[in-house]
C-alpha cells in the first residue's frame, strides 16, 4: 500500500498515536525523507500538528500489530 492509500485509511480510521504525555488523532503520514517521516496529527481541539514518526512513544492499544515496531528503523526509513 502506498502513502496516498494510508491516507486514504486514515481518513475513515481514527488512529491515536501518543507523543509524550499527549494522545492525537494520526490524519495523515507524509513522504518518507532522508532521515525523516513526517506526519501530521490533531489534538482533542481540532488543531494540527506536525511531528516526525519517530516521535511517537505509543500507538493505540488496540493496533497490536504495532507493538513490536522498532522506531529506530521506523525513523531510519
Amino acid at each position: 500500500m502506498n502513502i496516498e492509500g494510508i491516507n486514504k485509511v486514515l481518513e475513515n480510521n481514527p488512529i491515536q498515536v501518543r507523543i509524550g504525555h499527549t494522545w492525537y488523532v494520526l490524519d495523515e503520514i507524509g513522504p518518507v525523507g532522508y532521515k525523516s517521516f513526517p506526519i501530521i496529527v490533531s489534538d482533542e481541539d481540532g488543531g494540527e500538528h506536525e511531528f516526525d514518526m519517530t516521535d511517537i512513544d505509543e500507538f493505540d492499544p488496540v493496533l497490536t500489530e504495532f507493538n513490536d515496531v522498532s522506531f529506530d528503523v521506523v525513523g531510519i526509513a
